[in-house]
């Protein structure tokens, strides 16, 4: 017989949804205001727009591949670990273009930058915004996000951070289009908006990581690996001594 959730499990969960939706809110505010300096776009997006064009499948369709290849990625990696949850991955797929539409359409709407320093600055404020709406959902804890949860995936296996794996598939996205593109006499897909985007957005991951969840774990939020300390390691720790092993998980948690 499944017991009830209890009253500290449910708001805990109401926590996490909030994260969620102010997380995605916040991703897709900075992917319509990335669209305004129109200067480029990420390598994740480059790389698909070049798959569009050489397939002649609809973009939209592409992107729902992409994502749906990471995810199973992941179903892949963490097998029995993998949390059925992480299947609404697939709503946020899908339900991304809601929060982009209201931006473009409501926000920015015929909002444009001419100045081209202008343009390099709302790009990059556009890329952070993007960075700290990802990793608010990720460090949620309720679901992951296809790309950047691939790459959890990998990092938790791997010496490598999150950040640095990020930015070598962007490496592999940018190989791949300058390969295909002259081959396929198609429409170069990146620009130096794509050279700020892989050189901002992989460790923009890395450098929020901490403090959004040291922030995120004085509200209740944090790794499920870590639920036995995390009180300690985020709330007690600052008054009074802890022990060696609670210091490391304070100073340094692993992920």
């Amino acid at each position: 017989m499944m017991r009830a959730p209890t009253r500290e499990a449910a708001i805990l969960f109401v926590k996490k949804f909030a994260l969620l939706v102010i997380g995605v809110a916040i991703t897709h505010f900075g992917v319509a205001l990335s669209m305004i300096p129109d200067i480029g776009i990420g390598a994740y997006d480059a790389f698909g727009l070049t798959v569009s064009h050489v397939s002649g499948v609809d973009v939209s369709i592409i992107y729902a591949a992409m994502s749906g290849f990471f995810l199973l990625g992941q179903i892949v990696i963490e097998r029995k670990r993998f949390r059925l949850t992480e299947l609404f991955q697939l709503v946020f797929v899908f339900g991304s273009g809601f929060f982009t539409a209201i931006f473009t359409e409501h926000v920015f709407n015929g909002v444009s930058v001419e100045n081209y320093a202008a343009k390099i600055f709302v790009l990059a404020a556009a890329i952070m915004c993007k960075a700290v709406g990802l990793i608010t959902v990720i460090e949620s804890y309720l679901i992951r996000v296809p790309m950047e949860g691939f790459c959890v995936c990998i990092a938790e296996r791997t010496p490598f951070t999150m950040g640095q794996v990020r930015m070598a598939f962007d490496v592999i996205f940018v190989v791949f289009i300058a390969v295909i593109t002259p081959l396929a006499d198609l429409p170069w897909t990146v620009r130096e908006g794509t050279a700020i985007a892989f050189l901002i957005h992989g460790p923009m991951l890395d450098i929020l990581q901490k403090p959004a969840r040291r922030l995120f774990g004085k509200m209740g939020v944090y790794p499920p690996y870590m639920a036995g300390s995390a009180r300690l390691a985020y709330v007690r720790a600052s008054k009074e001594p802890t022990s060696d092993s609670q210091l490391s998980i304070h100073n340094n948690p692993p992920f």
